[in-house]
């Protein structure tokens, strides 16, 4: 699952999308019992589309249909798996955390349980690069995910090969010529006059490249950005990177000499601490806002679905499974809630939560001692 994914699931809309989770196991016999509890979910769904009026039901289930029969397939499971479906696109999520069955039939995807699982678990970002080789990655505490960037160069040779150096940006060999003695020696103009020079302009052009696609990848994140390089390379990519997310503490080692696995603890190390101060602070805000402290910030629905719009919400905390059904009129800005699901409603904490992340807001789950004083939401706000 990486943050692709969840964007283009969060920007689906049109009825239906069909949203189920389901545990798993990752061994037998336990594992044997996974194919039936998705069989009969895609039961559940069925009877929800047809009392939705929905046709054609069999052939929008097929490709998860036919999924419950593949005994391949059910050999390597995590602890939970999602099934997102629409007309023309069924989407499987193995998921790295048990989570309670639940199909819905909607006109969004249900993604709560997936911030749940992703989002408050902490993410980050790292950028491990060399002169030969450039990969970004999302990562958790749980492990990393590679993520090819528009733009990102291949390696050093590649953006060079794409820089045009003039004569004025350049160098050639100086005395020599056909009328003089001696060995060329090469002048390097206006990059300076030695290869120590022209190799620090390569490496400047080659940090700006990386920086430029990653700086652009990044324009909706807040999650912290490390990185992995040599200290020459190190410093270039810090000074090049607009990036506010950019951690002090980086991995100042050749990212080559290091496996996946390996790279993502030296990284978890840095970010995790981090991650879990950044998200002990925004609860501790809650609670001074609620202890009367002035802290910009709501605990009403509708009012959080508002600033949601507006781009003004730095945090909202979500109970956990917690479900809030109702409809959200965003040309009126109003909220109705009703007590049960129905084809024409969603949940409302879904949805917040869905237009937060849309704002570079982060989702975090509300402390259950707080969920009795708060009810199911609470927000912060940026101003």
């Amino acid at each position: 699952m990486n943050r692709d994914l969840l964007a283009e699931l969060s920007q689906s809309h049109g009825f239906p999308r069909l949203s189920i989770y389901i545990p798993t196991h990752r061994t037998f016999p336990d594992a044997e019992q996974d194919p039936i509890r998705l069989a009969n979910a895609l039961r559940h769904a069925e009877r929800q589309l047809d009392e939705a009026g929905v046709r054609h039901r069999e052939d929008l289930l097929s490709k998860a249909q036919a999924r419950t029969e593949d005994h391949e397939y059910w050999r390597y499971q995590d602890h939970g798996l999602a099934v997102f479906i629409e007309e023309d696109a069924t989407r499987f999520v193995k998921l790295p955390a048990e989570v309670p069955e639940l199909t819905l039939v909607a006109e969004r995807y249900h993604l709560l349980p997936l911030i749940d699982i992703f989002a408050d678990r902490g993410r980050f970002h790292l950028l491990a690069a060399t002169r030969d080789n450039i990969r970004f990655f999302d990562g958790t505490e749980r492990d990393l995910d590679e993520v090819k960037l528009e733009d990102l160069p291949k390696d050093l040779e590649q953006v060079m090969r794409k820089t045009d150096f003039e004569d004025n940006v350049g160098y050639h060999s100086r005395g020599g010529g056909s009328g003089g003695s001696g060995a060329a020696v090469p002048k390097y103009h206006a990059l300076g006059e030695s290869p120590d020079d022209y190799e620090e302009v390569e490496l400047e052009h080659f940090a700006h490249a990386i920086a430029t696609a990653v700086d652009r990848r990044l324009a909706d994140s807040v999650a912290p950005l490390v990185l992995a390089a040599g200290p020459r390379l190190l410093g270039r990519l810090r000074h090049e990177l607009h990036y506010r997310g950019v951690v002090e503490e980086h991995v100042q080692q050749d990212p080559a000499s290091l496996s996946e696995t390996q790279l993502h603890d030296k990284a978890w190390a840095i970010a995790g601490p981090l991650l879990r101060r950044n998200r002990d602070e925004t609860r501790e805000r809650l609670n001074a806002r609620l202890g009367g402290a002035d802290v910009p910030g709501s605990e009403d629905l509708q009012t959080l679905l508002r600033a949601s719009e507006e781009g003004r919400i730095e945090a909202v905390l979500l109970s956990r499974g917690d479900t809030v059904w109702g409809r959200y009129d965003e040309s009126n800005r109003t909220m109705d809630v009703e007590d049960d699901q129905a084809p024409d409603n969603e949940d409302l904490l879904n949805l917040l939560a869905m237009k937060t992340l849309a704002q570079g807001g982060e989702v975090l789950a509300l402390p259950e001692p707080l969920v009795e004083r708060v009810g199911p939401a609470a927000g912060l706000f940026r101003f």
